[in-house]
């Protein structure tokens, strides 16, 4: 490519990003390895994309070497494939295919990169493995117990042997290869054959076989000069073994995530990986500093900047009266008036039907049920979303659908429209006879899947439908369909709703001892102070171990915030229903009251 064309790509790239220097400066730099700090609504994708662009562009991927992309679920990979197979003509020239750029990218999670390593080398480890990875049913460890199927297959000394590593993952712990030898020993001799498959397995089997196969493993480490990391903050701590491993000298690395959205530490995510890397690998810090997200709205880009820098700070942050962001809430004299507010102020966001509004809570509860029976009360039509992981119907759900779906389409992989309604429909038959809010509402989520998949995603490979679905069913991600779901209202935890974005959101319930949680209230010294002006406005304690449980906490906080693309709202009463039933004292958490917040009344704000 001559200097001209570059200089014209870079131009095209530099108005494409309005001149934005974060950006521009991950794009053109000249590090290898970068390491990006990127909130939600900074731009994070398409700066992404544009250093991809500028790496093909100007040499920097040599042929016919290819990119990894890495995120953590099918849906996002899918979303950032199709943006890299739209955006890259533009940039680089209609001469660039879509086709042949996307055979340059590899975009998958980090199930998906093992499955296919596992097709054409599986069989190195074991002749179970032969077979396609995709038609076993995946299962977690701790559920193996509770399949039917599996009840007898596996010996009690064998099922705790599964479990230790499960939780070893679970506190980022990597467990030794002999350690993994023994665990993928139980699943080769004991579940291959009834054709199932552990999740941690999926990855254990790779690492495994890098070990014992370094030739395999210097194929990948040559095949892939760039790895690019989405999310890179809850990476845990296998994907980042899985990671090393195939990282060597010459690895040009660009990893993207935001640590104050790091939420699954209790599942396992790395803790302080962001900065780790930094040291490790040598790589260049950027922190992207423009919300465009916010850009309209000058209280919530407030807000952003003043939860960004109480998190940074160990909430020491000084902020000036005319950067104080003022913060809409609602107050109840009781659980049931605050329920009754809430409401009220869903109803009049509701307009004229167009914006979509989430109710959400840090967790499921007696305060949730008061708010969820108003709605009922007032006749107002809700998406109920608070089901978890770890439901025993949302998790047997999931496994029905994994076992239907494989049952139909594992052989053919032949995806369309007509074939998925008629899966759905075999799915509702099989659940004719069930009762309840939850199933209720899985298959409205599975409809709502189905359609979205057979007219949004009409133009991808079957494969790639087949995947996305796959991926979904094993990894309990039907939550994530609830962004397609035809109801103006929904009610979700904000665990639940990560990843998800609605017009307006109110954090309910963001009282002291339920948001934060109570586990978290207690460990606080200032547990039983006594409060002014509704609120626990003490400063948060900064002794170490409690420091970083308050910086947990504000991150949940966060990830409700930024759920928002419009306006958010956060309520509270003054008497809260325990978990016992017994009503309570209760004022606003400290996480309204951080340095820089200040709330004011609901109804004084003007919506955008």
């Amino acid at each position: 490519m001559t200097n001209a064309t570059l200089a014209e790509i870079k131009e095209k790239i530099s108005v494409q990003h309005e001149g934005d220097e974060k950006q521009l400066e991950v794009i053109f730099s000249d590090s290898l390895r970068l390491i990006v700090e990127a909130p939600a609504g900074y731009g994070k994708t398409t700066t992404m994309i544009s250093r991809i662009a500028y790496l093909f562009a100007s040499g920097g991927i040599p042929n016919p070497k290819r990119i990894l992309g890495l995120t953590f679920s099918v849906n996002a990979a899918l979303k950032v494939k199709r943006e890299v197979a739209e955006k890259l003509p533009v940039l680089l020239g209609s001469q660039n295919s879509p086709v042949a750029l996307g055979e340059k990218v590899t975009v998958t999670n980090y199930h998906g990169f093992c499955k296919g390593v596992l097709k054409k080398y599986g069989y190195l480890i074991a002749d179970g493995l032969r077979k396609d990875v995709n038609l076993f049913r995946a299962v977690g460890d701790s559920d193996i117990e509770r399949q039917s199927s599996l009840k007898t297959a596996l010996s009690s000394d064998e099922l705790e042997k599964l479990k230790a590593v499960e939780t070893a993952v679970k506190e980022a712990r990597v467990p030794d290869a002999q350690t993994i030898h023994a665990y993928n020993e139980i699943v080769i001799k004991k579940l291959l054959p009834l054709e199932y498959i552990t999740h941690n397995a999926v990855i254990l089997f790779v690492l495994e076989m890098f070990d014992r196969f370094p030739e395999v493993k210097r194929f990948y480490q040559s095949y892939y000069p760039l790895i690019v990391v989405d999310e890179f903050q809850d990476t845990n701590c296998i994907a980042w073994k899985l990671l090393e491993t195939i990282i060597v000298e010459q690895t040009q690395l660009v990893f993207l995530g935001d640590p104050l959205q790091r939420i699954y530490g209790f599942i396992g995510a790395l803790p302080d990986i962001m900065t780790m890397v930094v040291d490790k690998y040598g790589m260049s810090k950027v922190t992207l500093s423009k919300n465009y997200r916010f850009r309209n709205n000058p209280e919530m880009l407030k807000l952003d900047k003043i939860i960004r820098e109480n998190a940074a700070s160990c909430f020491s942050t000084t902020v000036l009266e005319d950067d104080v962001a003022k913060l809409p809430a609602i107050w109840g004299t009781t659980q049931q008036d605050e329920a009754q507010q809430v409401v009220a102020k869903v109803q009049t966001l509701m307009g004229d039907g167009i914006d979509k509004i989430a109710i959400l809570f840090r967790g499921r509860g007696k305060n949730a049920e008061i708010v969820e029976a108003e709605l009922t009360d007032k006749k107002v039509a809700y998406f109920y979303g608070m089901f978890t992981d770890e439901d025993a119907e949302y998790v047997e759900f999931h496994n029905k659908c994994q076992e239907m779906f494989i049952k139909r389409f594992g052989k053919s992989k032949s995806i369309n429209k007509k074939a998925l309604i008629s899966f759905s429909d075999n799915v509702k038959k099989a659940y004719d006879a069930a009762t309840g809010k939850t199933i209720d509402s899985l298959l409205r989520l599975l409809d709502a899947l189905v359609e979205k998949v057979s007219i949004d995603y009409s133009d991808l490979l079957s494969e790639d439908k087949y995947n996305l679905l796959l991926d979904i069913f094993e990894n309990r991600q039907l939550k994530q369909a609830m962004e397609y779901v035809d109801s103006q209202i929904i009610l979700s935890t904000v665990h639940g709703a990560k990843g998800l974005e609605w017009d307006y959101v109110v954090l309910a319930d963001v009282e002291r001892w339920v948001f934060p949680g109570y586990y978290t209230c207690n460990d606080c010294p200032n547990k039983f102070a006594s409060t002014t002006n509704c609120c626990c406005s003490l400063p948060i304690p900064l002794s170490s171990g409690f420091r970083d449980i308050a910086l947990d906490e504000l991150s949940v906080f966060y990830v409700g915030i930024t759920r928002a693309r419009k306006q958010v709202f956060v309520s509270a009463s003054s008497k809260r229903i325990d978990y016992f039933g017994n009503e309570k004292s209760s004022v606003f958490s400290c996480l309204v009251t951080i340095n820089g917040v200040k709330l004011i009344k609901a109804d004084m704000v003007t919506t955008p």
